[in-house]
């Protein structure tokens, strides 16, 4: 068969506008993987250096939880900082099971329709309540920031449960306290994000 140099040009043109479109096109994340202004983040094996929980929250739990080893863990935790919000309150005492951070944690993954966030600290409810001991709070909403004031429309708000404060005023997050007059750091205070994305797997 033969092709005139017109017709070559042309398949040549016709197979390039193949090529770039949706099936053909170059990744956008073409060569990203040697980017260290792109790629960022540890790989698998670096898991095990930020992770808290390890075997107390694990996949056999949760099954969809994305860490790399069936023991599990979490690593979007803040040491000594509350970065919780204010809307879908859920408060779980030491006589709710709460033991330890990982419990709150697991308590927030355990509902992933309300809760994103939580916080394992001294909330001062009283030893009939808390035992004295740090207590597990649930939200579905982070801390603000200082600039930014949200005022909640209840009337028009659904699976909200409680709002601990209306309207809610930005500000840095607070540090946990081993005391009511908050004088006393609590280093060991700690809270955390637990989200789901779409297709079901979970993050904490």
């Amino acid at each position: 068969m033969h092709f005139s140099t017109a017709t070559a040009l042309s398949v040549i043109a016709l197979a390039s506008s193949v090529f770039a479109g949706p099936l053909g096109q170059n990744r956008r994340d073409n060569g990203d993987d040697n980017n260290t202004d792109i790629d960022i983040f540890p790989s698998a094996d670096h898991y095990d250096d930020w992770a808290i929980c390890k075997g107390k929250v694990t996949k056999n739990q949760f099954p969809q939880l994305q860490a790399p080893s069936n023991d599990g863990g979490c690593v979007r935790y803040f040491q000594g900082i509350d970065i919780t919000g204010v809307v879908t309150m859920v408060n779980l005492y030491h006589k709710d099971g709460i033991n330890s951070a990982c419990d709150c944690a697991s308590a927030c993954l355990e509902r992933p329709e309300t809760c994103t966030n939580w916080v394992f600290k001294h909330t001062f409810a009283g030893a009939a309540i808390d035992d004295n001991k740090r207590s597990c709070t649930l939200y579905s909403s982070p801390n603000l920031p200082l600039g930014v004031t949200l005022d909640y429309n209840l009337n028009q708000s659904i699976g909200f449960g409680v709002v601990g404060m209306n309207a809610q005023q930005g500000c840095d997050a607070p540090q946990t306290f081993l005391d009511a007059n908050s004088t006393m750091p609590d280093k060991f205070g700690v809270s955390g994000f637990a989200v789901r994305d779409t297709l079901q797997r979970q993050y904490c």
